[in-house]
């Protein structure tokens, strides 16, 4: 499946693959499409389904063992010349090839941040910084580029190879001046392979689905109610920060599929000073389309009062702009809701 965007419009389509060209007239007919407007592709991910990035050392051995497996290894007396030339030459080919193809496919693997959802593209710059990533992906599509260039330049030089000796030399030079340019991107594998790691550990969370989303200061009760609600299993613990991520549930309400989201307690702090955990948070109520649920904790047993737990909501109100929005009170059985009834309640969406 691809999601078919219009940009500057609220739009999406869902387009099955054999149906695409039927679906895309059917939508079109139904909307007036004007020039400004640009159709663009934007891919899911699946990034449980992403290989592992080796190191540098295990990749050379990877490669270099296929290349053994795969190709003649043995030349044998009488030969000529043209011959020997054509069985190193396939060897320093097949090699390049083989490194062209595994980081293709590590490359193809990572989601490109200005292709993705911008929730997922914001999500990356938090979690991995967003130009460490991109330079990572380019030094291996520069690794790439220069291992096909270093191929193309030997076997230029083993086509005037003159004994079996000078095309066995090439052919050592070819393979090591690659493997050399492999073992310094090892910082670079290393790297993509904890991002890789992380990612697989994402929740799978659709954009574009009927979302509910739970934010509040820490420990006012956001989990607890997302275990309510779902079947999800989020861990519950009396203290600040048990939520560390993301994690998504989904529940049926009217024949209908709602996922709902927990996201890490957020403090009343400037951006600039809010860490990754918290950025999380802020991420997600600034690029998804969900109806948001802020968590009053009344008792204020989560070591917040009042006060501080109103001036959050009006710190983050600006990123409830045009989504629909309930303030909860939790905690109710600890100290009733009369019992504060004469107090000021700013937390009130219309205050």
């Amino acid at each position: 499946f691809c999601l078919l965007n219009i940009r500057k419009t609220g739009l999406a389509f869902w387009l099955p693959p054999g149906r695409s060209e039927g679906l895309l007239f059917a939508c079109l007919l139904r909307v007036v499409v004007s020039p400004r407007w640009v159709l663009s592709i934007m891919p899911a991910y699946n990034f449980k389904s992403m290989q592992v990035v080796p190191p540098a050392k295990d990749f050379i051995d990877i490669v270099l063992s296929k290349t053994q497996r795969q190709t003649p290894t043995v030349v044998h007396n009488g030969w000529a010349i043209q011959r020997i030339r054509q069985f190193y030459m396939r060897k320093v080919k097949f090699t390049a090839q083989n490194w062209n193809e595994k980081l293709t496919q590590i490359l193809d693997d990572f989601p490109k941040v200005e292709d993705i959802h911008p929730f997922y593209s914001d999500l990356l710059n938090v979690l991995y910084d967003k130009d460490h990533y991109k330079l990572a992906l380019g030094q291996l599509n520069t690794a790439r580029n220069l291992i096909d260039k270093l191929s193309q330049d030997y076997v230029r030089l083993l086509k005037y190879g003159d004994s079996l000796y000078r095309c066995k030399e090439l052919k050592r030079a070819a393979l090591g001046r690659m493997c050399t340019l492999m073992k310094g991107q090892d910082a670079s594998l290393k790297y993509l392979e904890q991002v890789r790691q992380h990612m697989s550990r994402l929740p799978g969370i659709d954009p574009n689905a009927r979302s509910l989303l739970l934010c509040g200061y820490p420990n006012v009760g956001k989990s607890s109610m997302m275990n309510i609600l779902t079947r999800a299993d989020v861990e519950v613990q009396p203290y600040a920060f048990t939520t560390k991520s993301l994690y998504v549930g989904h529940m049926d309400y009217r024949y209908m599929r709602w996922q709902v989201l927990d996201t890490p307690g957020i403090l009343d702090r400037p951006l600039e000073e809010r860490n990754t955990i918290e950025m999380q948070s802020i991420t997600a109520l600034a690029h998804l389309r969900c109806a948001v649920l802020y968590l009053v904790d009344i008792s204020e047993q989560c070591g917040y009062s009042l006060a501080q737990q109103a001036a959050l909501f009006h710190s983050i109100k600006p990123l409830f702009a045009n989504k629909p929005l309930l303030v909860l009170v939790n905690k109710t059985d600890v100290r009733p809701l009369e019992v504060r009834r004469h107090a000021s309640t700013p937390c009130h969406p219309r205050g």
